[in-house]
């Protein structure tokens, strides 16, 4: 029963707290509804979904996303999908008490900031009827946002205007990537209503698409605020290669104290601003999308702008491309340039000789020029088409502003003339010296530069050299400020020693001389190399510790090369042998001996003979030790035994030649042999074939011969110890056999006596 009772009362309070949550959902999702309202069509949508017109009812269906011909809406986001949507009203809507509108499309707020967002997802969407688009907020800001990859057509047949936006803060039109036609047959194309308070703003911005728009009165955009004085800032934005299309009206603000601040986004990338028949290109634009400028039309690209045509451009009217403006790709048409001054800077003048000098421009002829501000040196003249002519009657800097001016526009630039009494001079890079090199030399090349640093032009002469060759001079002819080189390398084949001397360069103007010179320094040392001390022997000669120089051929006794020797002093004479006779010494089992040789102490050599015409070495000498047994002399072999008979001799392996038993050589396979002196056993295999009885080995080595003997045995001289031996083996074995059986008995008796025990 208390169980039945509890989980009823649980169910209660899970009921309760279900409601409870709803409560506020429901109470937030009523207010907002309240708070902010749309009309479609004349109907107040506010539930989401989408929505189908059925026989003139926007009707909500099942599905997302809209089909062709539907819209949805997003209530929590506020916004409006269309999808090739239709939609117009011919009826009054009354939005509020006291507030009723024409209007397809009409979102309001008394006590909220309104901001609708519409998106066309493909296609193009109509909205017309006797009014468009109106977004207002008697209290906040109002805002309208159009994206997507669609367009968007509203064209009411009333007297209301495309788009409105009404607030009593701000008002702000952000279309992005759609395609937007907003016009009015009586009213404006887009109506921005705004406060009077001085922060407020009212801005259009679009990107990476089009606004096009026409009014009544030649009005496309109109921007206007609540009263007259302190107008807050109207703006309009294009950026991503957009356009805002007004060429048949044009872009106003309510009052003149207002100017539409028209630029580019913050990156740089702009649009096209057509402002009635005139459009101008705003930061870089690369054209997307086919324009036409018509024939009455102007499109002006002014400084700090760019547009690329990229083939989508056709011009029947004229392109006015102002100084700093950018203009590239096909356009056609009539395309006027403003001036662009491109002289960087004028010639100095001298006192009374005659000067002349043209100012250039880019842009379209004709380009007029004029000094608008400072003055030009005294006797000089500006003619219009750019010429600077005259004779200069006093010397000083005079600085001044010239225009260059045609239909399009203007530019100015400053320049200076300087004007001096005639200087003649010039100057040389500055004095050369070379790095110190040896006879043999690969000369090093170096450049010599010759500046003219007067005012007046000089011609140069050619300079030359007596120890150095001098290159031809680049130019001759110097005008002010102007350098000319040659290059300078000594001559080949300078023998040791310090060259200098001064290269005189000269030039000549109206009679006039001026020099400069250049000092030239080289030092060429010997090639010397150093050559090391070398002891004479007793047939070679020898040499002292000299310097010898490759080129010159010459030898010195100092490493400073200032001490010269002839040749033949440089050379040691050969010592001679002293010679050592050793006489000859016979070899013993026990020692080597050696040949008659002799020997010389001074170079350490051997030689066979006493005129010491026959070199030999050491090793040559010596005569080795004759052979020796170690062991395995008079040894027993029995036949049938698994080991041979093994034989030392103390000589090394290397002198060995053969082995004989019974004066028959063996052959290989019938002995191994291994270093350890000599170690050689003959084969079980080898011994098997002897007969019974003695035999004499005998060793033949290099160094001489040894013998020895050893006696090979029958197998049956062994019978009986091994029969001695089996009968031992078996006595024992009987003996382990009864020690067995007696353990395993007194086992068997040990179990059986356990198992009684066990039994009991």
């Amino acid at each position: 029963m208390k169980k039945r009772i509890w989980n009823k009362l649980i169910s209660i309070l899970t009921a309760i707290l279900l409601v409870v949550g709803l409560v506020p959902s429901t109470t937030v999702a009523v207010m907002a509804a309240e708070e902010i309202k749309l009309f479609i069509g004349g109907q107040q949508i506010t539930e989401s979904g989408c929505y189908e017109n059925q026989n003139g009812t926007w009707t909500k269906v099942d599905g997302t996303e809209p089909a062709n011909g539907q819209f949805s809406y997003d209530a929590d986001t506020f916004t409006l999908t269309l999808n090739e949507a239709e939609i117009t009203n011919n009826q009054t809507v009354n939005v509020a008490e006291g507030y009723t509108y024409d209007g397809s499309v009409i979102a309001f707020s008394q006590t909220a900031e309104v901001s609708l967002k519409i998106v066309v997802s493909q296609g193009t969407s109509t909205i017309t009827g006797t009014g468009g688009i109106r977004v207002e907020s008697t209290t906040g800001n109002a805002s309208l946002s159009i994206k997507g990859s669609g367009s968007l057509d509203v064209e009411p047949k009333g007297s209301n205007s495309g788009i409105t936006l009404c607030s009593s803060k701000n008002t702000n039109l952000d279309i992005d990537g759609a395609d937007v036609t907003a016009s009015s047959p009586a009213l404006y194309g887009v109506y921005l209503i705004s406060s009077t308070d001085a922060s407020s703003t009212s801005t259009i911005t679009v990107n990476n698409g089009c606004l096009i728009t026409g009014g009544n009165g030649n009005v496309g955009i109109y921007y206007y605020w609540s009263g007259t004085n302190n107008a807050g800032t109207s703006s309009l934005t294009v950026s991503g290669n957009a356009v805002v299309d007004t060429r048949n009206s044009q872009i106003m603000a309510q009052n003149k104290e207002t100017v539409v601040q028209v630029g580019a986004g913050s990156d740089g990338n702009g649009g096209i601003v057509f402002n009635g028949k005139s459009g101008t290109v705003y930061g870089d634009v690369t054209l997307d999308e086919s324009i036409t400028i018509n024939q009455d039309e102007t499109l002006r690209i002014p400084n700090g702008s760019s547009l690329n045509s990229n083939n989508h451009l056709t011009n029947n009217g004229t392109i006015i491309v102002e100084n700093g403006g950018v203009l590239t790709g096909e356009t056609g048409g009539k395309v006027v340039y403003a001036p662009s001054i491109t002289t960087e800077s004028l010639p100095e003048g001298k006192v009374n000789e005659e000067y002349s000098a043209s100012l250039t421009a880019d842009g379209s002829e004709p380009i007029e020029w004029s000094v608008t501000q400072g003055s030009l040196p005294t006797g000089l003249s500006l003619t219009k088409d750019g010429k600077i002519i005259g004779k200069p009657s006093a010397p000083g800097e005079y600085i001044f502003t010239v225009t260059a001016s045609n239909d399009v526009g203007s530019d100015g630039k400053s320049f200076s003339i300087s004007v001096v009494d005639p200087i003649y001079s010039i100057q040389n890079s500055g004095d050369i010296s070379f790095a110190d090199a040896i006879e043999g030399y690969t000369p090093e090349v170096k450049t010599i530069m010759i500046t003219n640093d007067g005012n007046q032009p000089i011609t140069l002469d050619q300079p030359s050299s007596t120890s150095f060759d001098v290159g031809t001079l680049s130019k001759t002819e110097l005008n002010v400020g102007e350098t000319a080189e040659f290059t300078v390398q000594p001559k080949n084949g300078l023998l040791a020693g310090s060259y200098e001397e001064d290269i005189v360069i000269t030039g000549t103007n109206n009679g006039k001389s001026v020099s400069t010179k250049v000092n030239v320094k080289f030092n060429v040392k010997h090639n010397a190399v150093k050559v090391e001390r070398k002891d004479p022997t007793c047939t070679e000669k020898g040499n002292i510790e000299y310097w010898y120089c490759e080129a010159c051929r010459k030898y010195f006794q100092d490493e400073a090369l200032t001490k010269e020797l002839k040749q033949e002093e440089t050379i040691l004479p050969a010592k001679g042998h002293n010679l050592t006779k050793v006489d000859e010494k016979k070899p013993t089992v026990d020692a080597a001996g050696n040949i008659e040789y002799w020997y010389c102490e001074v170079c350490n050599k051997y030689f066979s003979d006493e005129k010491a015409e026959h070199e030999i070495t050491l090793e040559d000498t010596i005569i080795a030790k004759l052979p020796k047994f170690v062991s395995g002399a008079n040894q027993e072999w029995t036949k049938g035994s698994k080991d041979g008979l093994t034989f030392k001799i103390d000589t090394d392996i290397k002198e060995f030649k053969k082995v004989l038993v019974d004066g028959k050589e063996l052959k290989d396979t019938d002995y191994d042999i291994k270093s350890g002196s000599t170690i050689l056993t003959l084969k079980p295999s080898f011994l098997d074939t002897l007969s019974a009885g003695k035999h004499k080995i005998r060793f033949e080595f290099n160094t001489g011969s040894v013998e020895a003997y050893f006696t090979v045995k029958d197998k049956e001289n062994s019978s009986q110890t091994e029969s001695a031996n089996t009968g031992v083996q078996n006595k024992y074995g009987l003996w382990i056999v009864l020690l067995l059986v007696a353990a395993g008995g007194l086992a068997g008796f040990g179990i059986l006596s356990k198992r009684r025990k066990n039994h009991k």
